[in-house]
């Protein structure tokens, strides 16, 4: 079926219109690695590791470790919005195939080990609208490649602010209030982490969001990671 599909509607890069795939060679190349650091101030930090002194801002919101990917510029925007909003289900195969590829090419994998893999949750006419959770779907590949156990109903989210990309920065900052839950037979026993997976980190305030509400009602310290595949440039390197 799926070979019958791609003779009728050939695939084509989402960027150069090249056929072949959702994402050529060529345009693979020209996405941006980025620099390991502290997601909260931006500086560089050994294995994503956030500072404490930024853990010690943020309280009980704050994520031990935030992995990012890639540059979030106007080729992935183009990639990622075909994947998001025009509902091309099956990108997701590329992005987690190049996203499963940069994550083995760093050192953040070993933080991989004794965790748990969710995934940040649509609200339900979200989920409606489009049919599928685009960081679900991408979960479920990392997980299998890292032989992650993966819990997608985790997390559950109540409230809908609209799209994330038509928020200016101030706006995604006030999310505090965005409201999620935690399953409450969830047990953590023989889990050392939990890792969240989203596609895009902005100020991080959904990614904190549901870092409180787990800290909130588990009884227990626990190490809350992140993996993400793009995040705009550092302010202090941006260009006007």
């Amino acid at each position: 079926m799926i070979n019958l599909l791609d003779t009728i509607f050939p695939k084509s890069c989402g960027i150069c219109k090249k056929r072949g795939d959702y994402l050529c060679n060529r345009c693979k190349k020209l996405f941006k690695r980025t620099l390991p650091e502290c997601y909260v101030c931006r500086k560089i930090s050994p294995n994503y590791k956030t500072h404490y002194e930024c853990r010690e801002e943020r309280k009980e919101s704050s994520l031990n470790h935030v992995f990012v990917a890639w540059e979030y510029n106007s080729l992935s925007s183009i990639l990622l919005k075909k994947y998001k909003y025009n509902y091309i289900q099956s990108i997701s195969d590329t992005l987690a195939e190049i996203f499963i590829e940069a994550i083995k090419k760093s050192t953040f994998d070993n933080k991989l080990t004794g965790t748990i893999l969710t995934n940040v949750p649509l609200a339900k006419n979200r989920l409606r609208e489009r049919g599928f959770n685009q960081t679900t779907e991408l979960a479920r590949k990392v997980a299998y490649a890292f032989n992650l156990p993966f819990d997608e109903s985790l997390i559950e989210r109540e409230n809908s602010y609209g799209h994330q990309a038509l928020r200016d920065r101030d706006e995604r900052k006030e999310i505090k209030d965005e409201v999620f839950t935690l399953r409450s037979n969830f047990s953590l026993d023989g889990y050392s982490s939990i890792t969240i997976l989203d596609d895009v980190i902005t100020t991080g305030a959904t990614l904190e969001a549901i870092s409180s509400r787990i800290r909130k009602d588990i009884d227990r310290e626990i190490e809350i990671n992140a993996l993400c595949l793009f995040r705009g440039r550092p302010y202090y390197l941006e260009t006007s």
